[in-house]
């Protein structure tokens, strides 16, 4: 399946009843990278309120990392909100921190759910995306009369052969965009070439 990532990152800010609300949001596939970015912009503003954060890593679709935190703010308030509009948005890879500084005012839990999300909104805006699609692997064999026509097919599906082994058959080691394996592999069926499916 193909998402969205973010190309690289971005900060805006903007603001509720005094409050400012500064977000960094930018591609992430690491949660130590994103933790060390966490660190990097507490320090960079050592005397803010909260510092809440949302993570995707992976297809949004189903997460293979998804975590938010409050930092203090109301439960529910602030990450949460953060975390279900990059879900929502159908971003992967991606990291949200928002800083806050406390404009004086209360903003009550609803107000701090539309203030976060609106946050991360913002930064949304300025971000360019890009879909990325997984790239699957996968183990082919045919006989030697097959080879260049199971090549031709692969080329024609975006894909690569990563490795090939000659003994009394041609296995082939290919990468391919997930989204374009179906269809490849019902031709290979066809060509009656053997396929594992567990690499």
């Amino acid at each position: 399946m193909s998402y969205q990532i973010p190309c690289s990152p971005v900060v805006t800010e903007t603001e509720d009843r005094k409050s400012r609300f500064i977000c960094w949001l930018g591609p992430v596939t690491d949660k130590a990278a994103f933790l060390r970015q966490l660190e990097t912009i507490r320090s960079q503003y050592p005397d803010a309120s909260h510092h809440c954060t949302a993570l995707v890593i992976g297809n949004p679709d189903n997460p293979e990392v998804m975590q938010s935190d409050d930092d203090g703010e109301p439960g529910g308030s602030a990450g949460r909100p953060m975390l279900e509009l990059l879900l929502k948005q159908g971003v992967g890879n991606v990291g949200a921190i928002v800083t806050r500084y406390f404009g004086g005012t209360k903003l009550g839990v609803g107000g701090l759910m539309r203030a976060y999300r609106g946050a991360v909104g913002a930064a949304l805006q300025q971000t360019q995306l890009q879909r990325h699609v997984a790239v699957l692997h996968r183990r082919v064999c045919c006989g030697f009369a097959q080879e260049s026509r199971l090549r031709f097919l692969l080329e024609q599906h975006r894909g690569h052969c990563e490795a090939v082994e000659y003994s009394d058959r041609v296995c082939l080691n290919l990468s391919l965009p997930e989204d374009q394996w179906p269809e490849l592999k019902a031709m290979l069926v066809a060509e009656g070439c053997q396929i594992d499916d567990t690499r």
